[in-house]
This record gives C-alpha cells, sequence and structure tokens, in this order.
C-alpha cells in the first residue's frame, strides 16, 4: 500500500512535465484536488459526528477574504492565508451558535448560514461588489527560488492545488493517529458517554468546525485567485456543500484517501465524460454515487477493501 501510494505521489509530481499534457487536462486536475481538498475538509468535520449542509459559506468566505486582502494590497499569498483564517473564524462562529443541535438541525442550521453569508456578498455592495462581485484579482506572484509561473499557464497552479490538497491529507492524518482524533471519535459514536469520560463535546465542536472551515477556505481563496474573480452565486453556490457531501460519502467517510479519491474520480468523469458529450446530464455521476452508497454501499469505496468480520484475523 505504501509503495502504491508513493508511487501515486510521484505520478503526480511528475505529470506536468510530459509534453504531452494539454493545459486544459491540467485545469481539470487542478479543480478536481480543489475538490478532494473540500471533500477532505468535509470528512474531517463528520469524523466528529456533524453533519454540515452549507460549507459553501466557508468557501466564499474564504474566496472573498482572500480577494479583498489582495484588493487592499496585501501580498496574494498572505491573502490566500487571510482567507483561510477568515473563514475559520467563520466555522468556529457556526460551531459556537449550533453547539446545542446534532443531526437535520444542525445541517439545516448550517445551510442557513451559507445562505446569510450569500445574501451578505449580495447586499453588501460597497464591500463585496453586489451581484456583480469582484474582479482583476492580483495573481499569484513566484516564489523565491521556485521556478513556477502561478499567473500564466497551467503547471502552477496544478502544483498549487496539490499542495493544498497535500496539507490538509497531512493534517486529517496527523488528527487520525492523536488524542484529538480520539475525542472526536468519541463524540461521534455517543456524546454522553465521551462527556461521562471525560471529554468536553463543545471545545471539540469548535475545533472541527474551525479546521475544516480553514480547510475549506484556503482551497475558495486559491479558487479565487485562480480566476480572479468572484460572484456571491459562484462561491456561495449550494454545489460546493452537496458535493463535498456526496464525494466523502462515496468514498468512505472517517477514511483518510476514500474521499479523495472519490473526488477526484466523480470530478473527472463528470467533466470528461458526460460534459462535453451531454452537458444537461453532467451532474449525473453525484447522483449516481449517492444512491449507489444509500442502496447498495453503506460504507462507500473504502469498504470494498474492508475485510467482513468471518475474513479478519486470516
Amino acid at each position: 500500500m505504501r509503495r502504491l501510494l508513493a508511487g501515486t505521489a510521484v505520478g503526480l509530481l511528475a505529470l506536468p512535465a510530459l509534453p504531452s499534457v494539454p493545459p486544459y487536462y491540467l485545469y481539470l486536475l487542478s479543480t478536481a484536488f480543489l475538490f478532494a481538498t473540500l471533500a477532505t475538509a468535509w470528512n474531517l468535520l463528520a469524523y466528529g459526528g456533524q453533519v454540515s449542509f452549507g460549507h459553501a459559506g466557508f468557501f466564499g468566505l474564504g474566496a472573498y477574504a482572500g480577494a479583498l486582502g489582495s484588493l487592499q494590497g496585501l501580498s496574494p499569498w498572505l491573502a490566500i492565508g487571510l482567507g483561510g483564517a477568515v473563514a475559520a473564524a467563520g466555522g468556529v462562529a457556526v460551531g459556537l451558535t449550533s453547539a446545542r443541535l446534532r443531526g437535520a438541525s444542525l445541517a439545516l442550521a448550517t445551510l442557513a448560514a451559507a445562505e446569510l453569508l450569500r445574501g451578505l456578498a449580495l447586499n453588501w455592495t460597497p464591500l463585496t461588489g453586489g451581484g456583480a462581485g469582484l474582479i482583476g484579482i492580483p495573481p499569484l506572484p513566484q516564489l523565491p527560488g521556485v521556478p513556477l509561473d502561478f499567473a500564466r499557464g497551467r503547471v502552477g497552479t496544478y502544483y498549487l492545488s496539490l499542495g493544498v490538497l497535500a496539507a490538509a491529507l497531512a493534517i486529517f492524518a496527523t488528527i487520525l493517529r492523536s488524542a484529538a482524533g480520539l475525542g472526536l471519535a468519541a463524540l461521534r459514536e455517543s456524546e454522553q458517554r465521551a462527556t461521562l469520560l471525560g471529554v468536553r463535546p463543545l471545545p471539540w465542536k469548535l475545533f472541527a468546525f474551525g479546521l475544516s472551515a480553514l480547510l475549506t477556505g484556503l482551497a475558495g481563496s486559491v479558487y479565487a485567485h485562480t480566476v480572479r474573480a468572484v460572484e456571491p452565486d459562484v462561491v456561495f453556490n449550494r454545489f460546493f456543500s452537496i458535493v463535498p457531501l456526496v464525494m466523502a460519502t462515496f468514498g468512505g467517510l472517517y477514511t483518510l484517501l476514500g474521499p479523495t479519491l472519490a473526488a477526484i474520480t466523480l470530478y473527472l468523469a463528470s467533466e470528461l465524460l458526460l460534459h462535453p458529450y451531454l452537458p444537461a446530464l453532467h451532474q449525473l455521476p453525484y447522483a449516481l454515487a449517492l444512491i449507489v452508497v444509500i442502496l447498495y454501499l453503506p460504507g462507500g469505496l473504502a469498504a470494498i477493501r474492508r475485510p467482513g468480520p468471518r475474513n479478519r484475523g486470516r
């Protein structure tokens, strides 16, 4: 397994160097990596037993904060960090106001928060540009010692998106092997029992919300600096709330690589197979993935290789 992961990592790093790879495919892979980051962030929140229908709010918050920071003269690299920080603050605020909610009530509360943020972006015209959004976001400058052009071409964007995904996976992997992971898993299994064992629910919930929103906001800020324009109806679109949920569920909740593999597979299937020939049905893979999980594969793709009770230990 480790050799397979190492080979995959080397292949992804070396892919842009192949002369036969068109820039369009690098763009698709870059976007797929961002969706994989969103799925990982959503999965991290679900690992603590919390369900969100409003991650588009954190994505849009990161996109607008990063865009406004760059437009006000802040270095675009620092602006990306600002976008993540503002989104994390928004996640903590949502987690704090909905701390007593669970299940469907929590999901609807996060959806309402995302719609509230979209309404603010639409109506706070002096700051956000209203429905027209913001344009002319400065491009990402080159980093010292890094021979990548992030402003033109697709190679720099490819590696940046891949780096954000790698950071998200590294953070989640660290949590899975730490006391934080045990605390979040205990809350997911039974909040009442976890409390009796000394786990305080509120700090862990805020931690999960804040970290999940941070990663989502970073992806949103990278997206804003890649397309160099943001609009409320684009970055706060419910698509960025529902699709990460589907990707994480289809890949396998609470697993490290399942949501990432599902995100890349579903997005590329949508864009390469359906969008060119049946554009009206380009979102069909997400619907089919959800149906498969509900009816036939409750554990997602990760359950396929997971041994059953009778096979364990053999």
